[in-house]
């Protein structure tokens, strides 16, 4: 706060226009410092560094941030589960298996009465049988 004086004379009225003008150059100086500090502060690459120090040093914000994350990561995997657990693909899968299990049993002993009756099966079965595609040669 300003405090008031007695301006008695000339002089005195001189001395203080003379202060005011000192005083309105030092607040002159102090206003283009903040100035430069403000324009030097908004720059993007001092924007950016600041945004991630404030991220550094807030937990909330990185408790926040990881949860995103994972929140993406775990979407992301499972749309990719739902594309490789297709009814197509578990159907692929299910009758390699069989028909996997099934070669593995007519060639473990070529001269059985079962592996004798698989390779039958599998000669003779028509290709519009519903069980043709567990039964067929590969």
């Amino acid at each position: 706060m300003a405090t008031k004086r007695e301006i008695s004379n000339n002089e005195d009225l001189r001395k203080a226009i003379n202060d005011l003008e000192a005083k309105v150059q030092v607040q002159k100086l102090e206003i283009q410092d903040n100035y430069e500090q403000v324009k030097e502060n908004l720059r993007p690459k001092r924007v950016i560094k600041n945004t991630f120090s404030y991220v550094a040093e807030t937990p909330e914000i990185q408790r926040t941030l990881v949860n995103t994350v994972i929140g993406f990561i775990l979407g992301y995997a499972s749309k990719k589960a739902v594309e490789l657990l297709s009814e197509k693909s578990l159907d692929r899968t299910i009758h390699n298996m069989v028909n996997h299990h099934i070669t593995k049993i007519e060639n473990k002993e070529p001269g059985t009465l079962l592996s004798k009756g698989i390779t039958l099966l599998r000669k003779h079965t028509p290709h519009d049988s519903p069980i043709y595609p567990f039964v067929r040669y590969k």
